[in-house]
């Protein structure tokens, strides 16, 4: 499945707005620190992965690439089915 402009604008926004651990948001100048992470994020979305799936990604993410010390997964569990709930949106846009 294609990735398209309009789900990869919806991952990046909500990246920024739930995500966001380098607060990147408060900078307009900041808008792309997460656009590496939308397609490996995208491919995963796509691929039938899970709220437990997601989770393990962006904490991984947080803890190998950006050097976070381990804040644990709870508050990521929203994140990620906010995230699921794109691919059943993209589903459901080109049904």
């Amino acid at each position: 499945m294609p990735l398209d402009d309009a789900f990869r604008s919806q991952i990046r926004q909500l990246l920024l707005d739930e995500w966001d651990p380098h607060n990147a948001a408060r900078s307009p100048a900041a808008a792309g620190t997460y656009d590496g992470y939308i397609s490996p994020l995208a491919d995963l979305i796509q691929s039938g992965a899970d709220e437990e799936a997601v989770v393990d990604w962006l904490h991984e993410r947080e803890r190998e690439s950006m050097c976070f010390p381990s804040l644990g997964t709870q508050r990521l569990r929203r994140v990620a089915r906010m995230l699921i709930a794109l691919r059943h949106d993209q589903r459901d846009a080109t049904r």
